[in-house]
Parts: structure tokens; C-alpha cells; sequence
């Protein structure tokens, strides 16, 4: 395996590291960046986009990076509160009024986006009703919550796209998906989509789902009301691969994009030079705010939410910086901001792996990265 891109010499370890990865079978494809002022310090690429490895893995090359993608979308969020369209500590029905019903009346912007709404599941819907952002908006209007809100946090997987996303279209007239593109990544030449056009779906990898665990049929598995609610749907890996999957907007899930992308992009949020900001410093102060921290009823560790955003309170996933904040994707991939040492960071990869609190090869990335800036 070739690795191809561009690095500072101090960061040689960096790229030995991912060629490691690459040569132990631990990887199909991937990239790994790190940009400051949206410019790379690191930027490497290296395997296959496709699981027969006939085809090169490119440094424009996009993969399906799931929840990463929330990261995203919380910030498009933002932007709507600093244009004074939004407000975190604002009622949803202020916007939504639809939403107040069976429970959910004082539920704010805030508790919506840090996943204490309790609506972290979606019933009866098939793989089309995903598809379909009023539809799907209509469903968690009418939904009970299962736990009282704002008492604690569970996950909200799927469900945190079309809510994020409705607000953004009830205060805007447009789509998350849109703002992205119109207000952020188009006046920046950011290579990140949520609702990827057919004509660039020759870029994106081949996503290789993760091998079926093997149960013991006699082990016990007790799990939470949320986690059921969250298990429900359609089986959403055997559409990632689908021209309708990459064409929809689902700001929880399938953003299409490269770790050069998304290292840009947060780089940007808290670079050096505040003439390149992408949100004001009051604004990421709002943003980064802790709204909960408690043992998540879905993910099952302690976690710390901001508006849409995993604090990294342990300082073991995205490095050892507590202030870094960003998201992490099923499967592996992740993307923050550090806005100590003010770079974005990222790893995106097609071989996915079964992981919930954080992936292994992207940790031994960005430690290796670290350890390299230590020592600079």
C-alpha cells in the first residue's frame, strides 16, 4: 500500500502509524488530516475505496462518515443562533409548534440537540420515510417521550437529523443540507455534503460493514427502553451504499465526505485567524456549552453534551485536550475541533468496525499526532 499526501517532517510517526494500520489488514481505505487556518498540516490517503481493492482510495475520494456528520449539522445550527433565527434556551414550539404535544411543550433548542428530548427512536418508518424530512418531522411531533425530558440524555441516532433539521428549515425557508452547502462549504471550497448530487457519487467509497458479532444464544442482554426504541427501523447498512441513500439529507447519518473535508472544516471553526471563522467566539461559547452530562440511557457511558456536540471530557478520543469538541461516526470515523492548539482533525475510513466509544485506529492516529506536537 502506497501512502500518498503531505506532511510536516516532525510527523513523520503520523504517517508511519496509518501505513501500519494500512499494512496489519486493520484498513481497507482511509484518510487522516489535520488543518490549521484551513490549510494541512497532515493530509494523507492511502488503500482502496472499494472491498475487491480495484480501485485506488484518492485524496478527493468520499466515504459515508455517519454521525460525524452531526458535528456538522450541530454547527449549521449554530449559525442559524447567531443569526438570531434560533435560540438555545428558546422552546422548540417557539419554532415547531406542531412539537408540543404528549409531553415535549418545555423541551428547548438546547435539550432537543443534546439528545434529552426522549424521542431517540422511529416506530414503524421504512427506509423511504427516512427519505422524507416532513414526513419524518411529522412522526416525532406526535411522539411520547420515553423518559421526562431534559432528566437525561439517550442517544437520539437517528432522529437528532430531522429534528436538527427541522428547526433549521422552519427559521430559514431551507434545508440543513443547504445551508451547508450555500452558507459554509461552498464560500470555502469544503469538500463535505449532506445530500451528495448523482453526479459526484463516482467519488464515494465502497462502505464495508462490520462482521456480525457472534452471541452467545444462552448470554442475557438486558438493554434500556431507549436502546429498544433506538433498535427500531430499518436496517440502515444495507442502504448506505444506494444512490437514494447519498441523494437524501439525513444530517444524522449520511454525510458524505473525506477527513481532508472535515479537518478543513473545523479548522475553520476555531482557527488562528478570526478573519476565517466560520462562527463568532460567542457563538461556539454557546454551542460548546455543556447542556448534560450523565451516564447516556443509549450509549451507556458517561458522556458530555454540548448543542449537538461530544465534549472530550475522558480526553481520550479526540486526543488530550478537554476543550476539543466534534463527533464521532458508527464505525469509525470522527472529526473535532481543537481550539487550544486551533486545528481540525479527522479520520475516515471504509472498513467499518463495531465501536461505540471511540475507534482504536483513529485514537492511535491522533495520539500519535499529539505526541509529535509535544514534542515540537
Amino acid at each position: 500500500m502506497i501512502t500518498k499526501g503531505s506532511y510536516e517532517d516532525k510527523f513523520q510517526p503520523v504517517k508511519d502509524a496509518f501505513e501500519e494500520l494500512h499494512s496489519s489488514g486493520r484498513e481497507t481505505g482511509s484518510s487522516f488530516a489535520v488543518y490549521q487556518d484551513g490549510n494541512a498540516i497532515i493530509d494523507l490517503w492511502g488503500g482502496y475505496s472499494d472491498k475487491e481493492k480495484n480501485t485506488i482510495w484518492e485524496q478527493d475520494t468520499l466515504a459515508n462518515v455517519w454521525s460525524t456528520t452531526k458535528g456538522v449539522a450541530a454547527t449549521c445550527v449554530a449559525l442559524m443562533v447567531e443569526k438570531k433565527l434560533l435560540d438555545y434556551d428558546e422552546k422548540v414550539t417557539h419554532y415547531w409548534p406542531e412539537f408540543g404535544l404528549n409531553g415535549k411543550e418545555d423541551i428547548t433548542v438546547g435539550m432537543l440537540l443534546s439528545h434529552q428530548a426522549g424521542i431517540c427512536g422511529t416506530e414503524d418508518a421504512e427506509i423511504e420515510d427516512y427519505y422524507n424530512q416532513k414526513n419524518m418531522a411529522d412522526r416525532l411531533s406526535k411522539m411520547t417521550p420515553i423518559w421526562e425530558p431534559g432528566s437525561a440524555s439517550g442517544y437520539h441516532s437517528m432522529t437528532y437529523g430531522w429534528l436538527a433539521g427541522e428547526l433549521v428549515l422552519r427559521v430559514s425557508g431551507k434545508s440543513l443540507g443547504t445551508i451547508l452547502k450555500e452558507e459554509i462549504s461552498s464560500k470555502r471550497d469544503i469538500d463535505f455534503h449532506i445530500g451528495l448530487d448523482k453526479s459526484e457519487h463516482h467519488r464515494c467509497a465502497e462502505m464495508i460493514p462490520m462482521p456480525r458479532k457472534k452471541r452467545d444464544p444462552n448470554e442475557i442482554i438486558e438493554i434500556t427502553d431507549a436502546q429498544k426504541a433506538t433498535a427500531l427501523g430499518p436496517n440502515t447498512l444495507k442502504h448506505q451504499n444506494t444512490a437514494a441513500w447519498k441523494e437524501a439529507e439525513l444530517p444524522a447519518a449520511n454525510g458524505q465526505g473525506s477527513a481532508q473535508g472535515l479537518a478543513k472544516f473545523y479548522s475553520l471553526v476555531v482557527p488562528q485567524d478570526k478573519n476565517l471563522q466560520i462562527l463568532n467566539d460567542e457563538t461556539i461559547s454557546k454551542m460548546t456549552k455543556t447542556q448534560i452530562e450523565n451516564r447516556d440511557l443509549v450509549l451507556s457511558v458517561v458522556t458530555r453534551w454540548a448543542a449537538g456536540f461530544i465534549m472530550n471530557k475522558h480526553k481520550v478520543i479526540y486526543g488530550p485536550v478537554s476543550e476539543s469538541f466534534g463527533h464521532s461516526g458508527w464505525g469509525g470515523s470522527c472529526a473535532f475541533a481543537d481550539p487550544v492548539n486551533n486545528v481540525g482533525v479527522s479520520y475516515v475510513m471504509n472498513q467499518m468496525e463495531d465501536n461505540v466509544a471511540g475507534d482504536m485506529r483513529s485514537v492511535q492516529l491522533i495520539n500519535k499526532f499529539y505526541e509529535c506536537l509535544k514534542e515540537d
